[in-house]
């Protein structure tokens, strides 16, 4: 043991050499030479218990101590006691590491040889120590290192967030792991690095701090395989249910941005744009036009809808692009079965990283996807347009021919659409079909079954048949098909959900007939809403009962829901449609319909709206041959009260004249006549009302035949014209455009 000659620092209690330092003595002897405190720190510093040397001479520790086991010298000097010496008293301090010793030995290996970056600073900050692995300290001299402040060291580290780190660890002892900081080191001054920091206190043994030790870790290899993940499973999230080319390419340039590049394009190509019936590559020179940058903002991109030369039409792989004037720019062409879709670029005009060969492997990962989005979102767009074809177009929110019923809808024409369908069907005396259908089943199989049963509807509404009589043919219908499936080797049985009604604006009611469990709610004028009007029932093609049926009042005010699927009527999305329907005056400002479920593919809400009594007229006609003549004269007055030209009277006149004449001569009394006006779609409707059970049949009289042309001269003069069947009885209508 060496005893230091330098005089200590006085301080308050003992103090020996290193005072200025910070450390009190360890171990105090008195004059005699013999132990009178000895401390744990002394303990482990020299190995040897308390009990085993308190109270003894100083000199028995040459046989107590373990010369090998040092990991530490001590010293030896006066204790002092108010900056005076204290008479026979000694103290033993720490004098730092011994040459050669284990605890030396293992700090030498870790500031030497370890991997990871060690760092230690002074209370005010500035750098006493860096091994040779030190975050971006290779390759820089330690004389330009050792001393200096941390902010002039580390200013390549935006070291203010880490200056701060420091400082509150420095001053509340509580360490800080993993903690993020990025940077552009002198050894690698192109590249950013990532490193993660852990930062402990140096205290002494009195608990004071004495500064701080950083441990760092290169982790950007790590960070940079993490961000392309996630910019492949940004990619893939957010266009995996898109089924839009532009959007597709939007998302894409939205991926990338920051992670892997600072600005993104994407260029398309004609046929993803407009969809084409064949895979047919465009010309080699056919420009691209810009449909995607991100950020919107970006200095250096084209403007969205420019056209765009392709850079390379030859190269189908990403590649960098070393002659690119906005920093290091990647380009990955985006191609499916050999055909070029588009051009996507990845510049970094904000920092010199070049991209690495990850980085291509990443974009070729994310164009091939882009290019399974964009071709799978053109082939929707196709059959998305073949699926309205078939559809007809089904129809327009709005009116829909009739001025006593306001319609709107929600229609998904494909995936759980497929087999959806929904019409309204005028019928006459300004009565209204409403109807709404699926097919079970998905494809092309039940697109072609629901066109073929959405035909059958409109022509059995043609035969003006009550909504359980409809039904009916249609379920033979269904089975008639399914038959024509199983011999053509189809295997899923033919089925199909049907709600068919009927409301007459006339008598304020509604005649409707369900097939299947599809939902129906009936919303009063008061606010009240009616959500099982009817049974559930068999759907059609199936064994079961009769299929339900009931008529129901639906006066002006009033609503009917009808969906394509079966949904539980106070379902959240349900109820927020029925408040929405309830407190609108327009059916074209309902926006609920939207929050929809999707498996309710065909949604049709109807609202009734009053008919003016005005627009009918009718009349109790004589079984006499001579109440014609009346009758002509009473619908004469009334269509010159609703102030039609002479040319549609003229029309009229002879329609009224011939069907009662018919009625009178072939039907049954009571006989009545009715005109119904429809503004909505200019037309009057002639009904004529009898008991009878005979048909009227359209034929050619011959030429020497006095009669037979009534109902020719009336289908002649009629745009429509047909036959009604009653509980009692029928109804032969006509009805008849006219100009105003």
């Amino acid at each position: 043991m060496a005893e230091r000659e330098d005089p200590p620092d006085a301080s308050n209690g003992p103090a020996g050499p290193d005072a200025r330092e910070g450390r009190g003595a360890v171990a105090v002897l008195d004059g005699r030479g013999l132990v009178v405190e000895w401390s744990r720190a002394a303990e482990r510093l020299l190995g040897v218990d308390r009990s085993q040397i308190v109270g003894r001479p100083v000199t028995d520790l040459l046989t107590l101590i373990d010369a090998e086991a040092l990991s530490e010298g001590v010293t030896v000097g006066p204790v002092y006691d108010g900056g005076k010496v204290t008479a026979g008293r000694w103290g033993l301090w720490p004098a730092g590491p011994l040459p050669g010793g284990i605890r030396s030995g293992v700090l030498e290996a870790v500031f030497t040889q370890s991997p990871v970056g060690l760092h230690v600073v002074d209370a005010d900050l500035r750098v006493l120590r860096v091994n040779s692995a030190g975050v971006g300290m290779r390759g820089v001299p330690e004389r330009e290192i050792l001393g200096r402040p941390f902010l002039e060291v580390y200013e390549r580290f935006t070291p203010q967030p880490i200056e701060r780190t420091l400082r509150q660890v420095l001053a509340t002892g509580i360490p800080v792991f993993d903690r993020r900081a990025a940077g552009y080191p002198r050894a690698d001054p192109s590249r950013e690095h990532i490193f993660s920091v852990s930062i402990f206190r140096l205290e002494d043994d009195a608990g004071r701090p004495l500064g701080l030790v950083a441990s760092a870790v290169d982790v950007t290899a790590r960070e940079r395989a993490r961000d392309r993940l996630a910019v492949l499973h940004l990619a893939h999230e957010r266009m995996g249910l898109l089924l839009d080319p532009v959007r597709c390419a939007r998302e894409l340039a939205r991926a990338v941005v920051p992670l892997l590049a600072d600005t993104a394009t994407v260029a398309l190509t004609a046929p993803p744009l407009h969809g084409p019936d064949a895979d047919l590559p465009p010309p080699p020179d056919e420009p691209l036009r810009c449909v995607a940058v991100w950020p919107p903002d970006a200095g250096e991109a084209p403007e969205v809808g420019a056209e765009v030369c392709p850079e390379d039409p030859g190269r189908a792989v990403p590649y960098t692009d070393e002659q690119a004037a906005g920093g290091p720019t990647l380009v990955a062409p985006i191609v499916l079965r050999g055909v070029l879709h588009g051009v996507a670029r990845f510049s970094r005009p904000n920092r010199p990283d070049p991209f690495e060969d990850d980085d291509l492997r990443l974009a070729a990962d994310l164009v091939s996807h882009t290019a399974v989005c964009v071709d799978n979102a053109r082939r929707y767009e196709h059959s998305h347009a073949v699926a309205l074809a078939l559809q007809g177009n089904l129809l327009r929110a709005g009116r829909t021919g009739s001025s006593t019923l306001e319609t709107a809808h929600r229609y998904l024409p494909t995936g759980l659409g497929t087999g959806a369908w929904f019409d309204v069907i005028p019928l006459s005396g300004s009565r209204v079909a409403l109807t709404v259908g699926h097919i079970t089943g998905f494809g092309p199989d039940a697109t072609a079954a629901m066109v073929q049963l959405r035909s059958a509807v409109q022509a059995l509404a043609a035969l003006d048949l009550d909504p359980h009589d409809l039904l009916a043919r249609l379920d033979d219908v269904t089975r008639r098909l399914d038959e024509e499936r199983s011999a053509a080797g189809t295997e899923e049985p033919l089925t199909a959900q049907c709600v068919y009604a009927v409301h007459d604006p006339v008598t304020e009611t509604c005649a409707i007939a369900r097939a299947g469990r599809q939902t129906v709610l009936v919303g009063h004028p008061d606010g009240t809403w009616r959500t099982h009007p009817l049974e559930e029932t068999t759907a059609l093609g199936e064994e079961g009962p009769p299929f339900a049926a009931e008529e129901i009042p639906l006066p002006a005010g009033s609503t009917l829901v009808l969906l394509s699927g079966h949904a539980t009527p106070d379902a959240p999305p349900l109820a927020d449609l029925r408040t929405h329907l309830t407190g609108v005056r327009s059916l074209l400002t309902v926006a609920a319909l939207d929050a929809l479920p999707a498996d309710q593919a065909a949604v049709l809400v109807a609202r009734t709206l009053p008919l003016d009594p005005a627009d009918v007229a009718d009349w109790d006609i004589g079984p006499e041959l001579s109440s014609v003549a009346e009758a002509r004269r009473r619908a004469l007055r009334q269509l010159d009260d609703w102030g039609l030209t002479e040319e549609t009277a003229f029309s009229v006149e002879l329609v009224v004249s011939e069907l009662v004449t018919n009625a009178i001569r072939h039907g049954t009394p009571p006989i009545r006549l009715r005109l119904i006006r429809n503004p909505a779609d200019s037309t009057v409707t002639c009904e004529i009302s009898d008991t009878g059970a005979a048909a009227p049949q359209l034929r050619r009289a011959r030429a020497a035949d006095e009669g037979g042309r009534g109902l020719f001269i009336s289908g002649e003069l009629s745009d429509r014209w047909g036959v009604r069947w009653l509980d009692e009885g029928k109804t032969v209508w006509s009805e008849i455009s006219y100009t105003t």
